[in-house]
């Protein structure tokens, strides 16, 4: 039997103690703070769902989540100010925030497919974007008139043809009644409709061309370049509430209901539902971001003279965060 030298025994005793206390050696507390782009619904509910089974206190994180400031709606600007350390956009936002020079980088995107769509009255008889010549359709300020002008452009459709009415409400049958053709989203119009059994038709402007992200997760240049540790281990929770979601619909629910009690569950759990496909696509890992999206939707709005020249698209988002 071989004979180890007291000198041996010491050092490996050493490696072995210096290498568990490593292991176990936990990441140091940090409280954060993200500000939502709206109020409190399961849009959010990969947060919600996070904090509720404790993943951010597996990361030894305290989450304080915020809903929408109405009185400045815009995300960015509380983040940059430093109010909040992270928060939820629209794509379209962080490319207008570079040009301006606020230093903010998407993180991860949640809706990989944008649930803007156009929801239209049956009797119209208008089934695609090609019936719209002739007809009414109400436009809404925002990324829904970015992305119908687009789809229209990438059709070759004549939009002189179509008298397009200015609208400012949220409240779908209220938009009816000044056009067939309205804007919504695929997680409230369609489901508000389907509950109150009425017939209707849905327009994707991802069906015919345009790639556009929905919600985005982002922080400050500041917060990677200083706190990278806290940057990843918030994205990581993140995330994993977000799979957890997907999985376990009931359970988003009940987490999203925490956050506001006067939610309607029936509501939310069919809007969870109608998420699902839009956030988990399957052609990539959830919070994975494509260059190639990132620079449709740039090339969009410099074509809507939004954006003022491309952008350097390294700067204005990153995978190192979600990708192993």
């Amino acid at each position: 039997m071989k004979k180890f030298s007291f000198v041996s025994i010491v050092m490996i005793a050493s490696f072995l103690l210096a290498a568990c206390g490593t292991a176990t050696t936990p990441a140091a507390s940090a409280d954060v703070s993200v500000r939502l782009k709206w109020l409190h619904q399961v849009q959010f509910a990969g947060m919600y769902v996070a904090e509720h089974e404790g993943y951010y206190a597996d990361e030894n994180l305290k989450v304080t989540l915020d809903p929408v400031d109405f009185e400045q709606q815009i995300s960015i600007d509380k983040v940059v100010s430093g109010e909040n350390d992270f928060g939820i956009a629209a794509p379209e936002e962080i490319l207008i925030a570079r040009q301006e020079g606020k230093p903010v980088r998407a993180l991860a995107v949640i809706f990989r497919i944008n649930p803007a769509i156009l929801l239209v009255t049956p009797k119209s008889g208008i089934q695609t974007p090609q019936d719209f010549l002739g007809q009414k359709v109400a436009i809404s300020p925002g990324a829904g008139e970015v992305i119908y002008k687009a789809m229209m452009e990438n059709l070759g459709l004549d939009r002189g043809q179509v008298q397009e009415v200015p609208v400012t409400t949220y409240d779908l049958w209220e938009c009816w009644e000044s056009a067939p053709v309205c804007p919504n989203y695929a997680t409230n119009g369609p489901i508000l409709l389907d509950i109150q059994g009425e017939d209707y038709v849905e327009i994707w402007p991802s069906d015919y061309g345009i790639s556009w992200y929905g919600d985005v997760l982002f922080t400050t240049e500041q917060m990677i370049t200083e706190q990278p540790d806290i940057v990843a281990r918030f994205v990581r929770a993140t995330l994993r509430g977000w799979q957890q979601a997907i999985e376990d619909t009931d359970l988003a629910v009940t987490a999203a209901l925490v956050y506001d009690d006067q939610l309607d569950k029936d509501f939310q759990t069919k809007a969870m539902r109608a998420s699902i496909p839009l956030i988990d696509t399957g052609d990539a890992a959830i919070g994975v971001m494509d260059d190639a999206v990132w620079q449709s939707i740039q090339q969009i709005l410099i074509d809507q003279g939004y954006l003022d020249k491309p952008l350097d698209l390294k700067a204005v988002y990153t995978n190192e965060f979600v990708t192993p």
